[in-house]
């Protein structure tokens, strides 16, 4: 499933990235690599704070569904 369908407050593992080039690039270098913990901590309308890596990261609903759990 992905990033913009799970519930917050649980913790979920990434399993793999859609996306191209350099969108797969900009969520690899904010943490967002597969094995990866995080949870998502709260939404603002479509957007997601999500924590990963010990970081707290605001993700748009566009790169959210790039995120496969």
């Amino acid at each position: 499933m992905v990033l913009t369908q799970v519930q917050s407050g649980k913790d979920y593992i990434i399993h793999a990235l859609d996306g191209e080039g350099e969108v797969r690039l900009h969520l690899e270098g904010m943490g967002f690599v597969p094995g990866t913990k995080l949870s998502v901590v709260s939404r603002i309308g479509d957007n997601l704070i999500v924590n990963v890596k010990g970081s707290k990261v605001a993700l748009d609903a566009s790169l959210a569904k790039c995120v496969i759990v």
